[in-house]
């Protein structure tokens, strides 16, 4: 059963499912780092991390503490558009959860010793980041095709930029940002009524503003981008523009990804990885925003098999823009999408973050009746349509990482 309501003009969304011990609540925030400026990228993930260094009533091992006392988990993430907070925890501990939960986001202290010793433990991260080739190579392939916009900035940011950072800069941002407007609180599992009035007193004195942020639609730029770095395979990412977030295109857009590459049924992998070997990684996604997106295949190989692993994805490409997918493929696609939504229901987890992502994002909340019937109503001709509107050969954007040079890849071109 859904709950929506506003409480101290907050959005709150909850879903009961009393056949469940737990339950999960999210504080959604619409920031990220697309609503950073340049000098300050990284900052949105850097106050996510300062959220758990201690608020004006706990330190950072009492909220460590009194979570991990009644055996819950406590977490927080960061991304282009969004920072969300969430604790899981017995239904008997509903009310220390929230205590701590909203004590820590909406009472943060950012003591100056712990804004110096986080820069230090946020720089490991990105140099974490810059030794993976699968991060390194989609950071640079954003920098790539939303070049000139702050879609195009690391969620992380760079060491320079947060080796800036300072109290004052912090809090700014944070009194911008966290505020009633931008917020949405998701909670799932099994849960009473009284949850509601624990919620109310805890955002009481969150702060509204009338000022709104407007995001500049970024424009997309087609190219190559190449960073030579010792690693043991070549790690290509290719991507095309593609759609924004939406109910209406998002679930055809999901039967394109798992026919495309999302899984081990796929045409790339059946074809690059199973039928000849060529790669142990192989895939596809999409990346959904909120005026825009794109969708992306990534894979890693050996130097001697990059044009042949490119040259295959990219006949599969102009295959899928010609002829579309077939009857069968869709049908079979439709179905897994179907079952593996609603096998996520199960989950409380999913169930709070497809509600919090949904009514932050689209205002509304959808239920799996909706998005089931939805997915039955989708035509072949929807998903082919869609398809070959995003399958476009003239507009790659490519990044490669690893042990090769430019003359290596002059072969490379974009059509």
């Amino acid at each position: 059963m859904y709950i929506q309501k506003k409480i101290n003009d907050i959005d709150v969304v909850a879903y009961r499912m009393p056949y469940v011990s737990s339950v999960y609540i999210g504080i959604w925030l619409k920031v990220g780092s697309r609503h950073e400026k340049k000098e300050q990228n990284g900052i949105s993930h850097f106050i996510e991390h300062m959220v758990f260094k201690g608020s004006k009533r706990r330190s950072a091992k009492d909220i460590a503490e009194e979570i991990d006392n009644i055996g819950g988990q406590l977490n927080g993430f960061t991304g282009k558009e969004s920072t969300c907070f969430y604790v899981k925890v017995y239904k008997s501990y509903i009310e220390k959860a929230i205590d701590v939960l909203f004590d820590m986001v909406f009472n943060p202290f950012f003591k100056d010793d712990d804004i110096e010793k986080e820069k230090k433990v946020v720089i490991e991260e990105i140099n974490m980041n810059n030794d993976s080739p699968e991060d390194l190579a989609y950071d640079m392939l954003s920098s790539l095709v939303w070049n000139g916009n702050s879609l195009s900035y690391p969620v992380l940011g760079t060491e320079d930029t947060v080796k800036s950072f300072d109290k004052d800069m912090l809090i700014k941002y944070y009194k911008n940002n966290y505020i009633k407007e931008n917020i949405v609180i998701s909670i799932a599992g099994n849960f009473d009524d009284s949850i509601f009035d624990s919620i109310a007193e805890k955002t009481a004195e969150v702060i509204s503003s009338k000022t709104e942020m407007l995001l500049e639609k970024p424009n997309w730029n087609k190219g190559i981008i190449l960073k030579s770095k010792e690693y043991e395979q070549i790690n290509i990412c290719i991507s095309m523009p593609s759609i924004k977030y939406s109910f209406e295109n998002i679930y055809s857009l999901s039967i394109i990804n798992n026919a495309f590459g999302g899984g081990m049924s796929s045409r790339l992998f059946q074809k690059i990885r199973e039928e000849k070997g060529l790669v142990y990684s192989i895939y596809s996604y999409p990346s959904t925003y909120i005026d825009t997106g794109a969708f992306t295949i990534f894979a890693s190989t050996s130097i001697e098999n990059l044009k042949t692993v490119y040259e295959i994805i990219r006949d599969e490409i102009y295959s899928v823009k010609e002829n579309g997918f077939s009857e069968d493929e869709i049908d079979k696609f439709k179905e897994q999408l179907k079952i593996s939504i609603l096998m996520d229901m199960d989950n409380i987890s999913s169930r709070m973050s497809v509600m919090g992502k949904s009514l932050l994002f689209l205002r509304k909340i959808y239920t799996v009746d909706d998005i089931i019937n939805k997915i039955k109503s989708i035509e072949h001709e929807d998903v082919n349509n869609l398809a070959k509107k995003i399958f476009n050969i003239g507009q790659l954007g490519i990044s490669i990482v690893g042990n090769i040079n430019k003359k290596q890849i002059g072969w490379l071109k974009i059509e």
